[in-house]
């Protein structure tokens, strides 16, 4: 009896989910049917028949219906899809920038450091209104990529709009070939090892791996990770680096989709290579795979996370071949961190909110006509090696340690010199934007120095030892290191 009960309930579930079944087939048939009747209207009586070949309509149906779902869905046609491994790869044509919709609006995610876009001055967070003059409304990423893109050596105008800002402002760029730098790794001083990961690609893990034996090598202890404007890049890349902090067999992320039997976990390995201090900074660039590093490290206890919001681009796009060559890339699952917490439409939260300083529009307008670059030009006239006259003594250049140019006493000279020069250029001097920027001036000029003594690679370390978040998380790291002493 039990046994034909257990066979007439089966019977039963089988039935219903082909009723079910047949029930979603109907509804989606139902759906259809004014689609169809729309489509033959179309090819029958529309005015321009050049306008009704089948094929373009079918292209746009598509489109449309994708654009409908999210942002990071997309159709890509037969040459979009044969283009799309170069996104994947770490040499690519462009201005160097990672780009996405956000709010029907499209937007830089971040820009890559040391391209065209990040040398020109896009920011992340900026909108791009129009590109060669013409709208970006209702454009979609894969569209504004390819009028992004073209030969090395061409330029191409987007106009930017920046916060809250009405105005726009024009950026024409040269096109090149972008060569990403996956990730670097030196210290900061004597103690502090710095870590930063551009993006998230074929070498990444290798160079943070083997930045860590060198850190593990000289017993340092405490690391700043900075991931700010890293748009993320490839998933293996962030489960490889996650796995090289956590011990063995702990949760790095995992997905989940419409079918919860199908969700996958990343787990840790190979047990943690690094077991010092760690604070990772993060902003609002940081976005899919460095959410989920972060995200991570947070979620285990293994690092303090400083700085402001990430992006929240934490979902799985397949990519699903058509007949025609062209292919669906779909999102089927989002990214969750170990515990549980959903990363897409809402972002990693700082453990420690701390806003990047942004210069106000006069400091950046002194910057964008090359004002420090001729000011530092005529400060090593008189100062070839970084002497302060005032008290006759000689400054060190060191390529590991160039802070030590201008000492904390020696900041306000430099800013009193600074607005000497303006005054001597007859440049407006706005005593407030100068007080309010000191920080961003002082980091501005430091850098130019370093890079006219020394080097780019010295103007380098210089930016990073300036960098307000980078003294910040240093202090947190020494903070611990001292609360674990005492």
């Amino acid at each position: 009896m039990k046994k034909r009960f257990v066979m007439f309930m089966f019977v039963l579930t089988l039935v219903f989910s082909f009723a079910v079944k047949a029930d979603k087939q109907k509804d989606a048939y139902e759906a259809l049917k004014p689609f169809m009747e729309v489509y033959a209207i179309i090819q029958e009586s529309y005015v321009d028949e050049d306008k009704t070949v089948p094929k373009d309509l079918a292209e746009f149906a598509i489109k449309g219906m994708i654009e409908h779902i999210d942002p990071f869905s997309q159709y890509m046609d037969p040459q979009a899809y044969k283009d799309m491994s170069d996104d994947t790869k770490a040499q690519f044509g462009g201005l160097g920038i990672e780009i996405s919709v956000k709010d029907g609006q499209l937007i830089v995610v971040s820009p890559i450091e040391d391209t065209p876009a990040y040398n020109a001055g896009i920011k992340s967070g900026d909108k791009i209104m129009m590109i060669e003059g013409e709208t970006t409304d209702g454009l979609d990423v894969m569209d504004a990529v390819h009028k992004l893109r073209g030969d090395v050596g061409t330029k191409v105008t987007i106009s930017v709009q920046r916060g809250n800002s009405p105005d726009y402002k024009d950026y024409t760029i040269q096109r090149a070939v972008i060569k990403i730098e996956t990730a670097r790794c030196n210290t900061i001083g004597t103690d502090v090892g710095y870590i930063r990961i551009n993006q998230f690609m074929g070498d990444g893990s290798d160079i943070v791996e083997k930045g860590l034996k060198e850190f593990n090598k000289d017993k340092i202890k405490k690391l700043v990770i900075d991931l700010r404007d890293d748009p993320g890049g490839l998933l293996d890349q962030a489960v490889k680096i996650s796995d090289l902090f956590l011990p063995k067999d702990k949760l790095i992320v995992y997905t989940e989709g419409r079918s919860k039997s199908k969700g996958i976990e990343f787990r840790s390995e190979n047990g943690e290579l690094y077991k010092g201090d760690i604070v990772v900074l993060i902003n609002g660039g940081s976005a899919s795979a460095s959410e989920i590093v972060a995200g991570a490290l947070q979620d285990h206890g293994r690092a303090i996370i400083v700085g402001t919001q990430s992006f929240g681009k934490g979902s799985v796009q397949t990519i699903i071949p058509l007949s025609d060559k062209s292919a669906l890339r779909l999102t089927t699952a989002t990214y969750m961190t170990p515990s549980g917490k959903k990363i897409h439409g809402v972002g990693i939260t700082p453990d420690i909110v701390m806003e990047e300083e942004i210069p106000s529009s006069y400091t950046a307008s002194l910057f964008d006509k090359n004002v420090f670059e001729d000011f530092v030009k005529e400060y090593l006239k008189k100062h070839p090696e970084g002497i302060d006259t005032t008290k006759k003594k000689s400054v060190k250049v060191s390529e590991s340690d160039v802070k030590v140019l201008f000492k904390k006493n020696e900041d306000q000279q430099l800013m009193e010199d600074f607005g000497k020069y303006l005054k001597s250029q007859k440049v407006e001097i706005k005593i407030q934007e100068l007080a309010q920027d000191k920080n961003v001036i002082l980091k501005w000029i430091k850098v130019e120095v370093a890079k006219n003594l020394k080097g780019r690679i010295a103007s380098r370390k210089a930016a990073i030892e300036n960098d307000t978040q980078v003294k910040r998380a240093i202090d947190i790291l020494n903070t611990m290191d001292k609360l674990r002493k005492s």
